[in-house]
């Protein structure tokens, strides 16, 4: 893996305890906030030892739903260092304080990168700037990178998929065998729309989606702030990219969202992890929000990467069947694959617990992203409906279960911002894209659920 850093960026601190929000007038007894009480955390798979993912299958019987969970391993004092290149929006809407807040984001986010690392910038309004390319980050070139970041003068338009392209082609100038950095990611930070260069989101996830052909180890994460950003468009990129979307609410935010995206690309343990699934005689498609694909009698699931701890759970209908993996693991430079036969066994209640979870977390996720759908094409009341009845859900099986009474907290969020088309507009956009993916990826991306 080459040179490793010693220090380790720790992740800003999962949101959990937030308070909920009040449901709108129009509460329904579906609607109403998750009830209190004692509650207690479930996790049946402990994190592996070692420096290899770990594989579980929990299924009680012929013809229920099972579950295959994968969990990182913990992580180690040294990290692999990471080469970021962001790209930044300074067009006209960015003056004042907005551009302010991204400037001290970039000097907390140098402070937090050391010689191992490498740091890029690209800004943009009508025109494109490259402000300094993948250099590394020692004391003396962070002088230099803090300089240009303060001379960064907010400007014209918003030629988004010019600094983009710009910032992917700085990622391909590194060789494809060079593993010194093995990690590696584009942040793209707006608040607007495209409106120069190329517009519309095909056009954009296509640009994304051509550059991870040729490189696939370059994650791409978004950041949308404000109420007048396309999160549709951000969200489609970031999946595009293997990433996430960040929705930043409010200006404060920002910080912490930069915080949790850098400290995840610095506990990453894997990367372009594929599950394959399969019985004789085939089965059905598995619940997952990742992409799949179809194989001989069965599915391929490919889930990116992992951060280390992280788990990623796929739901299956699977009687006596084979799961097989592979991945590349940061943690000792090499290709792992590993098989393991699954068939229906006696759970435990946490076990049992844990499958009920994991049901009620993508049944959660495709109800917000379909609501979300739903909401854009101006069925308002189809949208309502959808996070109501996986609020239902959720409610028939939360018993004590800490994450499905988050669960139903974001569900509830959700819905309030999906009352009327204004409401949608403003906020809904935003959360149910954010929220349905961070569910579907089982990352926090600042939702109830610690991931």
């Amino acid at each position: 893996m080459g040179q490793s850093n010693s220090s380790v960026f720790r992740p800003s601190a999962r949101r959990g305890s937030r308070t909920p929000s009040p449901t709108s007038p129009a509460d329904t007894a579906a609607q109403r906030p998750a009830p209190t009480g004692p509650t207690r955390a479930v996790n049946p798979l402990p994190a592996p030892t070692g420096t290899q993912l770990g594989l579980q299958y929990l299924c009680k019987s012929a013809g229920s739903t099972g579950l295959l969970s994968i969990l990182a391993p913990q992580s180690t004092q040294d990290r692999a260092p990471i080469d970021l290149t962001l790209v930044i929006d300074r067009s006209g809407s960015m003056r004042g304080s907005k551009l302010g807040l991204v400037k001290r984001s970039i000097t907390f986010i140098l402070s937090q990168l050391n010689s191992g690392d490498r740091l890029a910038l690209v800004s943009y309004d009508t025109n494109v700037r490259t402000d300094f390319e993948l250099t590394a980050c020692t004391e003396q070139e962070k002088v230099g990178m803090g300089a240009e970041v303060a001379a960064i003068r907010a400007g014209s338009a918003t030629n988004l998929s010019g600094a983009l392209q710009a910032g992917l082609q700085l990622q391909q100038k590194t060789t494809p065998d060079d593993v010194r950095n093995s990690v590696r990611s584009v942040f793209l930070l707006t608040d607007g729309l495209a409106n120069a260069g190329l517009k519309t989101t095909p056009e954009i996830v296509k640009l994304v989606a051509d550059a991870r052909e040729q490189n696939s180890s370059v994650v791409v994460h978004t950041f949308g702030f404000g109420d007048d950003h396309n999160a549709e468009m951000l969200d489609a990129v970031a999946k595009a990219g293997g990433g996430e979307y960040m929705y930043v609410e409010k200006d404060e935010n920002l910080g912490d969202s930069f915080a949790e995206a850098l400290g995840g690309l610095a506990s990453v343990v894997a990367q372009s992890i594929s599950l394959t699934v399969s019985q004789p005689g085939g089965m059905a498609r598995p619940r997952t929000q990742f992409p799949v694909v179809a194989e001989v009698n069965g599915w391929r699931v490919d889930i990116s990467d992992l951060y280390a701890e992280e788990r990623r759970d796929i739901l299956v209908e699977m009687t006596e069947g084979v799961a097989k993996f592979r991945y590349y693991s940061i943690l000792s430079s090499e290709w792992v694959e590993s098989t393991l036969a699954c068939s229906p066994r006696d759970l435990t209640d946490d076990e049992a617990t844990a499958v009920d979870l994991a049901v009620a977390r993508e049944t959660t996720a495709a109800a917000m992203l379909q609501a979300n759908e739903d909401a854009a094409s101006g069925r308002m009341a189809d949208a309502r409906q959808h996070l109501q009845d996986a609020l239902k859900q959720a409610e028939a099986v939360a018993g004590d279960c800490e994450d499905i009474r988050r669960l139903q907290l974001d569900l509830n969020e959700c819905l309030e911002t999906v009352q009327t088309s204004a409401d949608y507009k403003s906020k809904g956009s935003k959360k149910l894209a954010w929220m349905g993916g961070g569910h579907g990826k089982q990352r926090s991306r600042g939702t109830e659920c610690a991931y």
